[in-house]
């Protein structure tokens, strides 16, 4: 009996073993998919809004503006479900939410407005492979802040990243630019306030929850934009038809709100190491949707470039090997 006893359970314990293996493969699954649909409809997102100001009239300033305050309350409402009242915690710390109003401005409602103006006034694929050069600008910005030289593949990161961004903006004759100037400043310089959007938070997203952070960044991005933008005075340029309305709805909800939910869902299931390395699909989606759909023709030296900046960030965003 106690040879039965023992085998019984042995099996149950292997049992319980493979059960569990097979729910951590469907979690790796899940968060995967979760992650590379935030990225999807992140490129996404850039794509529909360069439709709307070539077709529809809308203008960069006025997309951000509205944008920030509707995805804002929605992402606040959200937290709200989860944390009632907690989300006005941040308000009763002066330091932090000095540092809130900072990401908001700069890091928030900075990357977007020089994002959406890059797509403005280029197209989607290149306004967001420039942004993508800012987990480089952090890792150069770490290594100087901590006095330590960066190990070989982030040199290669490095280099590869810069090399890319000289092949997008000069096709290899660096004695001319092959993207307007303005597309590659704003372009960088929404690169530039991504770093800030990563570094300025710190630790606040784990005390006040990431939903309540970004949500109040969002909102009080927005309603700090409205007097310098005033969007009522450009409502009456916008054609509005079903179309517009569309535009704005996919920009609004799922390259933002829903976006985020799913990238964030994403981390929570597999690590942002993986997750920020299947999020590199949105400058894929942001580059093929383009020209699908916008018509946009790219040069083998745009393409080369766009290969030299992802390849990068993969590079960056892979565990690092134990010591």
């Amino acid at each position: 009996m106690k040879i039965k006893l023992g085998s019984d359970e042995l099996e149950s314990s292997v049992s319980k073993e493979r059960l569990s293996d097979r729910l951590d493969r469907k979690e790796i699954v899940r968060g995967t998919a979760l992650t590379i649909t935030g990225g999807f409809l992140w490129g996404l997102a850039g794509v529909f809004g360069k439709y709307s100001f070539e077709y529809k009239g809308v203008m960069a300033p006025w997309l951000v503006n509205v944008r920030l305050i509707i995805a804002g309350i929605i992402l606040l409402m959200r937290a709200y479900m989860v944390q009632k009242n907690g989300i006005f915690r941040i308000w009763k710390n002066k330091r932090h939410m000095l540092r809130m109003l900072v990401y908001g401005v700069i890091g928030i409602a900075g990357c977007q407005m020089t994002y959406y103006m890059a797509v403005q006034d280029s197209n989607a694929g290149i306004a967001t492979v420039l942004q993508y050069t800012a987990p480089v600008m952090i890792m150069v910005l770490l290594a100087i802040r901590n006095w330590k030289l960066p190990e070989g593949n982030e040199i290669l990161a490095l280099v590869l990243a810069f090399g890319g961004t000289v092949l997008l903006a000069t096709h290899g004759n660096l004695t001319q630019l092959s993207v307007s100037k303005t597309t590659l400043v704003l372009g960088l310089a929404s690169a530039v306030a991504t770093v800030f959007y990563n570094l300025v938070p710190g630790n606040l997203m784990d005390i006040y929850g990431t939903f309540s952070m970004v949500g109040w960044g969002m909102l009080i991005s927005g309603i700090g934009l409205t007097p310098f933008v005033q969007p009522w005075t450009m409502v009456g340029d916008i054609l509005w038809d079903w179309q517009c309305v569309g535009c704005i709805a996919v920009v609004i909800i799922f390259g933002t709100v829903m976006s985020f939910s799913c990238y964030m869902e994403g981390v929570r299931l597999i690590g942002g190491s993986k997750a920020s390395l299947f999020a590199s699909v949105e400058p894929l989606t942001a580059t093929v949707m383009s020209v699908l759909f916008m018509h946009v023709a790219f040069s083998g030296m745009d393409l080369a470039g766009f290969v030299g900046i992802i390849a990068g960030v993969i590079i960056l965003s892979l565990p690092k090997k134990k010591k």
